[in-house]
C-alpha cells in the first residue's frame, strides 16, 4: 500500500468512527459507572510491622516480601521483629543523619539474609 493510499485508508476509518459515535441530546451526559479498583494490595502483618518501625522503599518491601511470603506467620513475625531491630541499632549508630536510613536498611536486609541462608 503506498502513501497516499494509506492516508486515505485513515481518512476513512477516522470518518467512519466519528460517524458511528452516538449523538446524544446536549448536556445529556450518558450514565457512568463508579471506578473499581483492580489492584487490591494485600499488606501482610509482618511487613506492616517492619513498615511501622523503618522507612521502606518500593525496593524494601520487594526484598522482605520475597523471603518472607514462604515463611510460616510465627516465624515470619520473628523475623520481621529481628529485621526491625537491626534497622534501628544500626541507624542509632551512624552518627550522621543523612546516612541514618541506609545504614539501617544495609544491616537489616545483611541481617535477614543471613538468618535465612542458616535454615
Amino acid at each position: 500500500m503506498n502513501g497516499d493510499a494509506l492516508l486515505a485508508r485513515i481518512a476513512q476509518l477516522q470518518a467512519s468512527a466519528g460517524a458511528s459515535r452516538p449523538q446524544g441530546k446536549p448536556g445529556n451526559r450518558p450514565r457512568q459507572h463508579p471506578r473499581r479498583a483492580n489492584v487490591t494490595t494485600r499488606i501482610e502483618p509482618w511487613l506492616a510491622l517492619i513498615e511501622k518501625r523503618c522507612g521502606l522503599l518500593t525496593e524494601d518491601r520487594r526484598f522482605i516480601r520475597l523471603r518472607l511470603a514462604t515463611q510460616q506467620h510465627s516465624e515470619a513475625m520473628r523475623l520481621a521483629e529481628g529485621y526491625s531491630a537491626a534497622w534501628e541499632q544500626a541507624a542509632m549508630q551512624e552518627q550522621r543523619a543523612h546516612v541514618k536510613n541506609n545504614a539501617g536498611r544495609q544491616a537489616a536486609n545483611r541481617w535477614l539474609k543471613r538468618q535465612l541462608d542458616n535454615k
